[in-house]
């Protein structure tokens, strides 16, 4: 019912108005992000905060608002940096090679799923909301563009079918999720559990990883696409699952550096500490 100019300055609007509640989620804000930038002062601290939640507000407002435009519309207009690296990609997808995309809870990814498969055929993975009425309307919009929907939850062949038939698989992956399978690797200099499932799935169809995001600059939303990296197969795979983790993680922290406000740090980064988990197997 909103214009999405209007969804996004009254999201920007709510979002700062909920940045200034004394709750849980806006300390954990602060808190995520003095940990992150130590050498930060108060004052940008509580900017960059503000900011966080402004642009939460934002891309939510304005992704419901888009709800009912054709993904190839929204398409235009949006900027692109790594043009090559998003032709290589799509080189090896006409060769029939899969690709695991790194991407994460930065920027608007939402948008990410909905124009990604409109140039890239490509299957996204998500969690499986508790509210099936909410779930419906995310994954609806993220196949709008094209992509297919898998869950975390549904058997792993399924996604090793996707990749082996030469498309991009996307993975949020840059979360403390207790239930899947992970390691810890640095996220902004602390050990973070990651899902290692990403990189196991990147070795088992051919080692091929991609990282990929969308964000905004200057009011403008830009896709960027980080080099395409063949991991060699065989070997220490345990090692092998860390370096492709790490490689990720780190990459997407050099972007999240350039526009903090732009990630959750809201989110439980570090809630799981390696004492708190025995070594597991990847």
């Amino acid at each position: 019912m909103l214009p999405p100019w209007f969804a996004r300055w009254l999201g920007g609007v709510l979002g700062h108005a909920f940045s200034l509640l004394p709750m849980r989620d806006q300390r954990r804000c602060r808190d995520h992000l003095r940990i992150a930038f130590p050498s930060a002062d108060a004052n940008w601290i509580e900017r960059t905060a503000q900011k966080t939640f402004r642009h939460a507000g934002r891309m939510a407002l304005w992704t419901l608002a888009t709800l009912d435009r054709d993904a190839r519309s929204l398409r235009r207009g949006i900027a692109v940096e790594g043009a090559d690296n998003i032709r290589a990609v799509v080189r090896a997808c006409r060769r029939g090679e899969g690709t695991v995309a790194f991407t994460g809870h930065f920027g608007n990814w939402e948008l990410l799923s909905r124009v990604g498969a409109t140039v890239i055929p490509a299957t996204v993975i998500g969690r499986r909301l508790r509210s099936a009425f909410a779930d419906a309307v995310v994954r609806a919009a993220r196949a709008s563009g094209g992509s297919r929907v898998l869950y975390q939850d549904d058997d792993v062949r399924a996604s090793l079918r996707e990749l082996r038939s030469g498309r991009m698989l996307g993975v949020l992956a840059d979360q403390d999720v207790p239930r899947l399978t992970g390691i810890f690797v640095p996220w902004f200099g602390v050990p973070a559990f990651t899902p290692s499932a990403p990189a196991a799935l990147a070795l088992m169809s051919g080692g091929a990883a991609q990282p990929l995001f969308l964000y905004e600059r200057a009011g403008r939303w830009v896709i960027h696409a980080g080099p395409r990296r063949i991991f060699p197969r065989g070997g220490d795979r345990a090692a092998a699952i860390a370096e492709i983790t790490a490689w990720a993680m780190a990459y997407e922290e050099a972007l999240v550096r350039r526009q903090p406000h732009q990630w959750v740090w809201w989110h439980r980064r570090w809630k799981t500490r390696p004492s708190d988990r025995p070594a597991q197997k990847s």
